[in-house]
């Protein structure tokens, strides 16, 4: 339940504040929050029937760009995240970004944190869990998966270009990539050949190239490829 202490201790000690002793809430739904000792924001989804006795799937959903409004995860877990994933009875925490994006060191205590302080409070089950993100979720999807493995136990970056810094890092954490071949903003080819290079270095990555014309910011159109992903997250997670 404490995995996240051992792994982020260092980076940990540069966030400021610290996880309070609050009564996490249990009721099941969404949850507009804030972690104790901070005033960092994050939206918390608690899955129907949690009552803490068994253990549930996790799955940290990095937002995409833009002017972090309070609750700004939110969006993505409403339009695409939670509708999908639902069926997986995971508990799906969604932090807003206070780093100026995903995939920086700072940002990456501060998820850290986050996830420590969910672990610490609900019943989780740490060999069920999935990093996921769009757009620039998934550009801090790609930096934080490479460097957690024993965190992440699968990943999925959504419409989010490869970070250079870590398609060279020893890549552990299985993989599925989501990628449309008419986003406008960020091209495909970069990530396809990405994804190559890291199969060819043995690297457990796939990637699932949407030809249906789907643009950047048709986020709710993503949701079939993310279905579709689901027997593969079960599959990695039974392993």
């Amino acid at each position: 339940m404490n995995r996240v202490m051992s792994a982020g201790l260092l980076l940990l000690s540069c966030v400021a504040g610290t996880v309070g002793a609050q009564s996490p809430v249990s009721t099941p739904g969404m949850h507009a929050l804030t972690l104790p000792g901070s005033e960092r924001r994050f939206t918390l989804v608690i899955p129907a029937g949690y009552d803490g006795s068994e253990a549930v799937p996790l799955v940290m959903s990095l937002h995409y760009g833009g002017n972090v409004t309070p609750f700004y995860g939110r969006g993505l877990l409403e339009q695409l995240v939670e509708p999908v994933l639902e069926e997986l009875g995971a508990i799906i925490v969604a932090p807003d970004s206070a780093a100026n994006g995903w995939a920086n060191p700072t940002a990456e205590a501060q998820v850290l944190e986050l996830l420590e302080y969910v672990e610490s409070n609900y019943n989780v089950d740490s060999n069920r869990t999935l990093l996921t993100g769009y757009s620039m979720g998934a550009m801090g999807t790609w930096y934080l998966a490479p460097r957690h493995p024993e965190l992440f136990e699968a990943a999925i970056p959504m419409a989010g270009r490869p970070q250079a810094d870590s398609t060279g890092l020893d890549w552990r954490t299985p993989t599925y990539v989501i990628n449309s071949a008419a986003d406008e903003l960020i091209a495909l080819e970069p990530t396809r050949e990405a994804v190559e290079m890291l199969q060819a270095k043995g690297a457990p990555i796939q990637i699932a190239v949407i030809d249906a014309g789907i643009t950047h910011y048709q986020i709710p159109r993503y949701r079939p490829y993310l279905e579709a992903a689901i027997p593969w997250i079960r599959d990695v997670w039974s392993r």
